[in-house]
């Protein structure tokens, strides 16, 4: 089975790049979070989401936020990061916004954003395109 995300860490930009591709699940974010931020020490890296190729029907509020509370437990303490999430249709921009709200709800410090943009999405990060 061909795995749904795609990570590229770009130490150089400080940037951990992850494109979903085909279905993504509440597993594979905390997957994701537990291996790159948890265990990887790249917690003090921005992130950049790109969902807008993935499909996103069976991620749930719920998993969302053991996903939050998980990530939360990660951010830097020294210098807040960013996180930009990049989604193509109307779930995606749904469920990026729940995941934003419960980040800062459990007391998140990383900026986190939702882009429908590309472009708006790599000036956010002060990513030259």
């Amino acid at each position: 089975m061909p795995m749904p995300l795609h990570i590229r860490v770009d130490p150089e930009l400080e940037v951990i790049f992850v494109e979903g591709k085909g279905i993504v699940t509440d597993d594979d974010l905390l997957d994701y979070v537990h291996e790159y931020l948890g265990r990887g020490g790249l917690h003090g890296y921005d992130e950049l989401f790109d969902l807008s190729a993935a499909d996103l029907l069976d991620v749930t509020p719920i998993g969302l936020s053991s996903v939050a509370e998980a990530a939360v437990a990660t951010d830097s303490q020294a210098e807040p990061t960013k996180i930009a999430i990049l989604v193509s249709e109307t779930l995606g921009m749904g469920l990026s916004r729940i995941y934003q709200s419960l980040r800062e709800a459990k007391g998140g410090r990383r900026q986190t954003r939702v882009f429908r943009d590309r472009a708006e999405c790599q000036e956010w990060l002060e990513l030259t395109p």
